[in-house]
C-alpha cells in the first residue's frame, strides 16, 4: 500500500471509492450522498483539495481530506472501503490531515464533525490533537408514527427565500453563548449565520432545500422561531436547524417547529426525519425523544484554536 496526496491523484483513481462512500451513507444515514462526492471529484480535477489517499495497488481503498471555509480549515470524510476498516487507515490518514491543517499558514482554526467517519478511534486522535470535543447524536424517525397536535398561539408561515437575513439573525441570537456556537464557528457571528443559511436555502448545502416543511414562528413580539428543513434522500427528510430567539425559548415553540415539519414530511410521503443534535443539549435532545427520534450513529463535534487562543466551553 502506498499513500498519496489528493493533488496527485486523478478523479478516476478514487470514482469507485467515491461510488462505494455514496452508498454507504445512504444505507448507514439515510444521505444521498452523490452531490458531495461530486463536489469531491470536481475538488480533485481542479487540485484544490488537500488531503491523501491510501492506494492498495491501484486501488483507492480510504482518503481524507480538509478544506478552508471564512478562515477556518474543516475536515471533511474519513472513509475506508468495505474489507480495509479498523486495520487504521483511516486514523493515519487523521493524523496527517489534522498536522497538515494546524500547521497550515494563516489559519488558525480547525473543525470537524466525525458523522462521515468510518474509523472506530477517530475521536480519540483528535484528543491527541489538542482538540476541544462534544458528543453528538444523528437521529432518525420513522414517519409512519403519528404526529401528535400541538396547540399553540404561535403563528407560523412558511420560510422563503427571502426570510434569509431574518432566519440568519434568530438562529445567532439563540446560539449566543451555547456550547455549539463554541464548537462551530458557523453561529459566531450575524454574516457566518447568513452564509450558513444562504448555503441551505440557496445552494443545497445539506441535501434539497424543502420549502414546505421549512417556517418561521412569530408572536406578539415578531418573529421569534425558524426551522430550515431539507431532503436528504427521496425518503428522507433532515431538520437542518430549529431555533428559538431566547425570549421565546420554554414555551413550547420548539415543539411546534418540529412537530409542523415532521406532518410536512409526511404529507409528502417520506418514510424517515433524520436531525443532529449535541448529547449535552439536554432540553432539545428530550425534546427529540419525546417526539420520537431514536439514536442511529455517535459521532463527535471537535474544534481546535491556535494557543495562545483557547476555545472557550459554557459550563
Amino acid at each position: 500500500m502506498r499513500t498519496r496526496p489528493l493533488s496527485d491523484v486523478s478523479p478516476r483513481e478514487v470514482r469507485a471509492l467515491l461510488d462505494e462512500e455514496s452508498d454507504h451513507w445512504h444505507g448507514e444515514l439515510f444521505w444521498d450522498y452523490r452531490d458531495v462526492s461530486h463536489a469531491v471529484a470536481s475538488g480533485l480535477e481542479r487540485r484544490s483539495l488537500t488531503g491523501w489517499v491510501v492506494q492498495d495497488g491501484p486501488r483507492s481503498v480510504s482518503y481524507c481530506y480538509y478544506m478552508l471555509d471564512g478562515g477556518r480549515a474543516i475536515v471533511g470524510s474519513l472513509f475506508a472501503a468495505s474489507g480495509f476498516r479498523g486495520q487504521g487507515l483511516e486514523e493515519a490518514l487523521l493524523d496527517c490531515v489534522l498536522l497538515d491543517a494546524q500547521r497550515r499558514p494563516g489559519n488558525d482554526r480547525v473543525e470537524c464533525q466525525t458523522l462521515f467517519s468510518t474509523a472506530q478511534a477517530a475521536d480519540g486522535r483528535f484528543a491527541r490533537a489538542g482538540f476541544q470535543s462534544r458528543r453528538r447524536h444523528y437521529l432518525i424517525r420513522d414517519l409512519r408514527q403519528p404526529v401528535g397536535v400541538e396547540p399553540s398561539a404561535w403563528t407560523l408561515r412558511p420560510l422563503r427565500r427571502d426570510d434569509v437575513t431574518l432566519a440568519s439573525r434568530i438562529i445567532h441570537r439563540s446560539h449566543q453563548g451555547t456550547l455549539d456556537a463554541a464548537l462551530n464557528m458557523t453561529y459566531a457571528t450575524p454574516g457566518l449565520c447568513r452564509s450558513f443559511v444562504e448555503t441551505l436555502v440557496l445552494r443545497a448545502g445539506c441535501g434539497r432545500f424543502d420549502p414546505e416543511a421549512s417556517f418561521v414562528a412569530s408572536g406578539p413580539e415578531g418573529p421569534v422561531g425558524v426551522l430550515l428543513a431539507s431532503h436528504l434522500s427521496r425518503t428522507n427528510g433532515h431538520v437542518c436547524q430549529v431555533s428559538v430567539a431566547p425570549e421565546a425559548q420554554g414555551r413550547g415553540l420548539g415543539s411546534l417547529l418540529m412537530t409542523s415539519a415532521l406532518r410536512a414530511f409526511r404529507v409528502q410521503g417520506l418514510s424517515t426525519a433524520s436531525l443532529s443534535v449535541t448529547v449535552d443539549n439536554r432540553h432539545a435532545y428530550r425534546l427529540y425523544e419525546r417526539l420520537g427520534f431514536k439514536l442511529r450513529k455517535e459521532f463527535a463535534a471537535h474544534a481546535w484554536v491556535r494557543p495562545p487562543a483557547r476555545i472557550e466551553i459554557p459550563a
